[in-house]
C-alpha cells in the first residue's frame, strides 16, 4: 500500500524501473504494508545495479535479502516467504538472479536508452536465453510433480527475485513465446492478491 508518509511505516527509495525495487514493492503489497516510494535513480548503465534501501523509524536495509528478512521478521511470515530449510535453495535463486542482471539486465537497460549500444549484444542474447532455458526447463520438472512455482506449490522470495527480470524479458529484446512453462509461471505470480504492475508489465484485469 503506497501512501503519503504521515501514514506509511516504511519509505522505500524506489525507482520505478528498477526490477529490485519492484520485487521490493511487490513483497511490501503481498503483506499489505503501508509505505511510501521516493524516488531514487538506483539502477545504473554500465553494469552498476545498485541495490534498493529500505527506511523505518529507527533503521534502514539494502539490498534484496537484508529487506526480505527485515520485512518478513516484522511480519512473523519467514515460514511462508522464506522457510529455514529452503535458505540454501533461495541463496542459489538468489545468485542467478544476479547473473540475469548482467545478461536481460543490461540488454534491457540498453533497449530503454536512446543512445546505448552494446558491442557484445549477440552474446548477452544467447547467455540470457539459455538462463531462460534453465528457468523454463526447473519449471517443466516443477510442473510435474505438482509444484507451480521455484520451490514449492507457493511462490516464496525465490520468485519475487527472479520473476520482474524474466517477465520483462520483452523489453530486453527476448520473446518468451518459446518458454510455455515461464509464461504460465508468469500468469501464476499475477493473478496472486494484492499483485502490482509496473512499468512493463501490467496488471491482470
Amino acid at each position: 500500500m503506497n501512501l503519503n508518509q504521515s501514514q506509511a511505516a516504511f519509505q522505500l527509495a524506489d525507482d520505478p524501473l528498477s526490477t529490485d525495487c519492484y520485487s521490493v514493492r511487490l513483497l511490501l503489497e503481498f503483506l499489505q504494508l503501508p509505505y511510501q516510494s521516493i524516488y531514487a535513480d538506483v539502477e545504473q548503465l554500465e553494469r552498476k545495479f545498485e541495490c534498493p534501501v529500505l527506511f523505518d523509524s529507527t533503521s534502514n536495509h539494502s539490498g534484496l535479502m537484508p529487506i526480505f528478512k527485515q520485512l518478513l521478521e516484522i511480519t512473523k511470515n519467514q515460514l511462508q516467504w522464506m522457510p529455514e530449510n529452503l535458505s540454501s535453495q533461495i541463496q542459489a535463486w538468489s545468485d542467478f538472479n544476479e547473473t540475469l542482471k548482467f545478461s536481460l539486465g543490461i540488454l534491457r537497460q540498453a533497449n530503454l536508452s536512446v543512445d546505448q549500444f552494446l558491442s557484445n549484444e549477440e552474446q548477452l542474447i544467447q547467455q540470457a536465453t539459455q538462463q531462460l532455458r534453465e528457468l523454463d526447463d526447473h519449471l517443466c520438472e516443477q510442473t510435474v510433480i505438482g509444484q507451480g512455482y521455484l520451490l514449492g506449490s507457493h511462490p516464496t522470495i525465490a520468485d519475487l527475485m527472479i520473476f520482474p527480470q524474466v517477465a520483462l524479458a520483452w523489453d530486453a529484446g527476448l520473446s518468451l513465446v518459446p518458454f510455455l512453462h515461464i509464461r504460465r509461471w508468469i500468469n501464476r505470480i499475477r493473478h496472486q492478491s494484492h499483485f502490482i504492475p509496473m512499468a512493463g508489465l501490467l496488471a491482470v484485469n
